[in-house]
């Protein structure tokens, strides 16, 4: 076996983080009568996505972007004053509710466990919600090791939150893979560490930071075929 580990990454690795996010702001204008057109809701996309880049990038810490967030965006596009802890600790609320796997995920799941596989779970973000969300989505049990950017006080893709995560384990990073979608985070960061990793594009994006995963796919199914060949390019 190639490999004795893998680690998996949550928000649109194991869950679909764009069901998630429509259920959370959704939820959260509803309840406070906020307008939310379709229009809207795709700035706030790109705009949640900027906000999380520069967290990543070491502009802003957790604790800022949790802040400026939504009083921010509410000020900018509504002209709405909120206080911005109090709005994003509403939204967290309905965001860890919201737990739709995306397809494929268990079945492959499933199959990894049987080959004797070590599933672990490296994510930014909060460790209760993370863990709750995937208990809530059934799969909790099939991981040996959750570990959040929360816990390790650090953001993939700093070398740090990786060194947090190999206290915790007793397989290295020679033995391990890295199964995930963000490019900038999951696969800079393994790659960054040293390690491999396969990047889960299955939102058809294009790999403009010219990093190489030791393979690209676009579903489950191909992961599984891979895992069935033992990693090895044809």
């Amino acid at each position: 076996m190639r490999y004795k580990q893998i680690i998996f990454d949550v928000d649109d690795t194991l869950i679909d983080f764009a069901a998630t996010e429509d259920f959370a702001l959704h939820s959260l204008f509803d309840a406070n009568g906020w307008p939310l057109s379709s229009e809207l809701q795709k700035q706030y996309h790109s705009y949640n996505q900027n906000l999380w880049r520069d967290l990543e990038l070491g502009k802003y810490t957790y604790e800022e972007i949790s802040e400026r967030c939504f009083r921010v965006f509410l000020k900018q596009n509504l002209d709405i004053d909120v206080d911005g802890n109090e709005v994003m600790d509403e939204y967290r609320s309905y965001f860890g509710e919201a737990h739709q796997l995306l397809p494929g995920v268990e079945d492959t799941l499933i199959y990894a466990k049987r080959q004797d596989y070590k599933l672990t779970v490296l994510s930014n973000g909060e460790q209760f919600m993370q863990e709750h969300r995937l208990e809530l989505a059934g799969i909790k049990d099939y991981f040996d090791l959750i570990v959040t950017s929360e816990q390790a006080h650090y953001q993939k893709p700093d070398e740090h939150a990786f060194d947090y995560f190999f206290s915790r384990t007793q397989i290295g990073p020679n033995e391990t893979i890295f199964f995930g979608d963000g490019l900038q985070s999951d696969i800079l960061g393994a790659e960054k560490y040293g390690f491999d990793s396969i990047w889960y594009n299955h939102r058809h994006r294009k790999n403009n930071l010219n990093l190489h995963p030791l393979f690209e796919v676009e579903n489950y199914p191909q992961f599984v075929k891979i895992m069935q060949n033992d990693f090895k390019s044809k």
